[in-house]
């Protein structure tokens, strides 16, 4: 008789201890997807201000590629040029444009100065930075955790790459130009001014900018469709 009475007990102990242990366990998992909830809205929150600077940028790279477009026409086409020294490297192919004479070209300011803009951009990463340190990235569905690490590994990767070749270059024409002031005609017709050099430099920074422009767009694509995946999560 003793013996039933002790498993008896036993039994209701072991019983409150599992309530007790699925009832902490409960807690744990909704105090957890409250936390995850917090973190995936910081992540909407970078991804609403990568979509706001992305299309800022790409605002400004457009204008600042047709002024780049422009200048590498001109500098090919203006038969007011002295002669090349060295071939031209065919990095795009050449518009004709309005003939205007060297003197009558604006100051090196528009043409020279402005094409050591840098358009450079790394997505926020703050919210995926917390999901990963938290360890609880196992609370958030399988597809669109993937998603999110892509986002923010491999295609932000490419953007960061793509965006930071620049910074690799130098451009010795545009250099020497940007060291005078004036009008273009004075500084291009000097004996030690290398236009073949300043041409082809413009055209690479020209191809340059396109190819940020594409990866920008492409990046800002996701970043939409990412923001609206979390939105219906």
């Amino acid at each position: 008789m003793k013996t039933k009475e002790y498993f008896k007990e036993l039994s209701l102990t072991i019983l409150g201890v599992f309530i007790a242990l699925v009832i902490d366990n409960y807690r744990e998992d909704v105090r957890d997807d409250r936390v995850v909830k917090s973190y995936l809205g910081i992540i909407k929150e970078d991804l609403s201000i990568d979509i706001q600077n992305l299309t800022e940028q790409l605002k400004g790279d457009s204008s600042y590629v047709k002024k780049l477009g422009i200048l590498s026409d001109v500098l090919t086409t203006n038969r007011d040029l002295p002669q090349m020294k060295f071939g031209l490297s065919m990095w795009t192919s050449q518009n004709l444009t309005p003939y205007r004479k060297l003197s009558e070209w604006d100051s090196l300011d528009y043409y020279s100065i402005q094409l050591y803009e840098n358009s450079q951009y790394k997505t926020r990463k703050i919210g995926f930075s917390t999901i990963i340190n938290s360890g609880l990235g196992h609370k958030i569905d399988l597809y669109l955790l993937k998603k999110i690490t892509i986002y923010y590994t491999t295609d932000s990767d490419e953007l960061d790459y793509v965006t930071e070749v620049d910074d690799n270059c130098h451009w010795l024409g545009i250099e020497y130009a940007n060291k005078y002031q004036g009008s273009f005609k004075n500084v291009i017709m000097k004996d030690d001014f290398n236009a073949t050099q300043l041409r082809n430099e413009v055209s690479g920074r020209y191809n340059t900018t396109l190819t940020e422009m594409h990866v920008k767009i492409a990046m800002l694509d996701r970043a939409r469709e990412l923001l609206k995946d979390i939105e219906q999560y």
